[in-house]
């Protein structure tokens, strides 16, 4: 076992049997190397518990395959457990790989022989190995940024910085500002990314945004329309662990992976519906906060600091674990090549933000710019028609609308493409409840759409994917996404 080169824990092996992006290739490179293999027996066990595919196993056959798996139990990941069941519960497995079975502690060959440990939760390895064991991070923040092929904007200390360091490194005024306790969020202008000027660029990440207040090893977590959603993640009390004894308030989106290690607002959806997650939900649904603004710390207001200051700030603090991260950001000539990655990747868009503007609560801003790749903007719903034959005694489609500057709701289409049969059920029980009596919108409804309609009080958000408008101003193509409990109705305006 002298030659083992390389370990993988299970969020690895999950990572690689889902295509997860990046992963996959890059574990791919890791086997053409010639590398013998390591798995620790739980962490092979726990990844065929969660694997329910046929396909996803045969991918997971093909890795262990390639080369000798040996089964190391490993000291900190395998406490709760015993190692002996958990190497009888893969050894079918491996006898149906095909794989030679190895059983032993080599955890010091592999230290000695500086082998890789390849996980997508850093922060479980780093808990459980010695710091002199090199870490491959497949965690999707990091591999997206790394396909960029351009260095990001480096941290200026790779620790937790003082406050008072901070204070003087941002140039603060003297005297301790008080903890807000309800930030509103600064929101971005529509357009095209910004190449002149000074700029920073970011990845429009696809969650919900979220400001976290931890004061004391205390979370709060709210949305933009201050819904108190702490119970909601409660994964996301890790951030009071990470701050421990000390008061911050971080601007960020809370956001769920789907397979291929994006952020998917469907299948954040199924979180959002649930006010107290169930053992299984967390542990198959879970959440990550994507932290990508620093307001408050330990008596300092950030806000009234440059762009630039307070992400320096931000990542000096190193906001990152398993379950929070801090994404990186560019600086220079790379807006096309953010978008291109943007693209190619399927990510929402690009977040263009001035380096040199200071934080504006509430305020829709021009120094901050929003170039959406996606076609998907927020409607109101205001009716809906009655469905027929697969779909009856539920919804058919839905009637939607946009607010016009005069304050007008304005009709902009029907929907019905996009609902599952478990997304009519939760809408035909909220439809219910908000019947009116007459249309919501301030114009006259299209005849074939109006027909047989029942009308909504307009409180419903949703997501909506479309390919264009039409001449009309009606959407083209809609297909529905998904509720948005984030965003009040009168905040979904019409473009002009």
């Amino acid at each position: 076992m002298t030659d083992t080169a390389v370990v993988y824990d299970d969020s690895a092996l999950m990572a690689y049997a889902h295509g997860q992006i990046g992963a996959a290739e890059l574990i791919s490179e890791v086997n053409a190397e010639g590398r013998h293999v390591g798995v620790p027996s739980t962490c092979l066990a726990a990844a065929l518990a969660e694997l329910t595919d046929e396909w996803d196993i045969m991918q997971l056959m093909r890795l262990v395959r390639t080369k000798t798996v040996v089964i190391l139990p490993l000291a900190a990941h395998d406490a709760n457990g015993d190692p002996a069941e958990a190497v009888r519960q893969v050894s079918e497995f491996a006898r149906l790989a095909d794989c030679e079975l190895t059983v032993g502690h080599a955890v010091a060959e592999a230290i000695a022989h500086q082998a890789y440990y390849v996980t997508a939760k850093p922060g479980r390895a780093m808990e459980a190995l010695p710091p002199s064991w090199p870490i491959l991070d497949l965690s999707p923040v990091r591999l997206v940024s790394d396909l960029m092929g351009v260095a990001p904007v480096a941290t200026t200390a790779a620790r937790p910085a003082l406050s008072s360091e901070v204070d003087q490194g941002a140039g603060e005024p003297d005297g301790e500002a008080k903890m807000p306790s309800a930030v509103q969020p600064m929101l971005a202008t529509p357009g095209p990314v910004p190449t002149s000027g000074e700029w920073g660029y970011e990845f429009k990440w696809d969650g919900v945004r979220t400001i976290a207040y931890v004061d004391g090893g205390e979370v709060k977590l709210l949305t933009r329309t201050h819904d108190d959603v702490t119970e909601t993640y409660p994964e996301l009390a890790v951030l009071g662990r990470l701050f421990a004894d000390r008061r911050v308030v971080l601007d960020g989106e809370i956001v769920a992976l789907g397979r291929n290690g994006l952020p998917s607002f469907p299948v954040l959806q199924q979180r959002m519906r649930t006010r107290r997650p169930t053992n299984h939900l967390l542990r198959t649904l879970p959440v990550r906060f994507y932290a990508f603004d620093l307001l408050y710390l330990d008596g300092t207001d950030f806000m009234p600091l440059s762009y630039v200051e307070r992400r320096d700030a931000l990542q000096r603090l190193d906001v990152s674990g398993d379950t929070v991260d801090t994404p990186p950001y560019w600086t220079g000539d790379v807006g096309s090549a953010l978008i291109a990655t943007a693209r190619e990747l399927g990510l929402e868009g690009v977040m263009a933000k001035r380096l040199s503007s200071p934080y504006q609560p509430g305020r829709r801003s021009p120094a901050w710019v929003k170039t959406p790749l996606t076609r998907t903007i927020q409607v109101v719903v205001g009716g809906y028609k009655p469905g027929g034959g697969r779909r009856a005694g539920t919804i058919g489609s839905l009637l939607v609308g946009m607010y016009k500057p005069n304050g007008e709701l304005a009709y902009v289409g029907n929907i019905n493409a996009g609902l599952s049969e478990a997304t009519l059920r939760d809408l035909h029980e909220r439809l219910d409840e908000l019947r009116a009596p007459a249309s919501p919108f301030d114009e006259a409804v299209p005849r074939d759409h109006a027909r047989e309609a029942h009308w909504v009080r307009p409180v419903l958000v949703a997501d909506v994917n479309f390919r264009s408008w039409t001449v009309d101003r009606r959407l083209r193509q809609p297909s529905w996404q998904g509720l948005r409990g984030d965003v009040e109705p009168a905040d979904v305006r019409l473009p002009q």
